[in-house]
């Protein structure tokens, strides 16, 4: 499975706990204009964005089972056998920018997130392949917000106030089914315009 499931699952909670179906994985240079774009260049505010500036493998904790041999999982009927699975474990980093016109307004709705997300950490993510089975997984915030809300656009852009908080997941992984191939790239050469 990719990480981008991991996103979806999070953007899927934003959505839900905020009623608000704008909000998407994009960074914050691209937040005005991609909302242009959608909405007829009408920017309503308050929004919140969410950004994955990276992800990485959990070297030490790899274990030999899980990420080689794989786990049993379910029973698959169609070929009367158990599947397996094969796990690396990673962590995604998101930052979650709040966007408004006042900041008492983001000041609010930053509190509001930061209660829910502590109150409520765990989120799913369905794993595909056919393997059929969810995989929870907790959001952690780190404890710094940062206010980047830049004065010198406010001429420009019109005025707006940004709150930036970090967050994280340690408990994702790769998913593969034992069953499939690996991937593979396959690359066409071309020399003087033939293949």
């Amino acid at each position: 499975m990719s990480v981008y499931l991991y996103d979806k699952a999070f953007v899927d909670s934003l959505r839900e706990i905020t009623k608000d179906s704008r909000i998407n994985i994009m960074s914050p240079d691209d937040m005005f204009s991609i909302t242009a774009i959608t909405n007829q260049d009408v920017i309503k505010l308050p929004t919140i964005s969410l950004q994955r500036p990276n992800w990485s493998i959990i070297i030490d904790r790899i274990s030999h089972p899980q990420s080689r041999d794989g786990i049993t999982t379910t029973y698959d009927e169609n070929i009367q056998k158990f599947r397996n699975v094969q796990m690396i474990p990673i962590r995604i980093n998101y930052l979650i920018d709040v966007w408004t016109k006042t900041r008492e307004d983001n000041d609010n709705i930053m509190r509001e997130l930061i209660w829910y997300y502590i109150t409520h950490p765990t989120l799913t993510v369905k794993i595909p392949y056919g393997l059929n089975i969810e995989h929870r997984f907790n959001i952690f915030l780190d404890p710094d917000i940062d206010d980047n809300s830049d004065i010198v656009e406010h001429k420009n852009r019109g005025v707006y106030f940004r709150q930036t908080i970090s967050a994280y997941t340690d408990d994702a992984y790769l998913w593969k089914g034992s069953a499939r191939f690996p991937a593979y790239i396959t690359a066409e050469v071309i020399i003087n315009n033939e293949l």
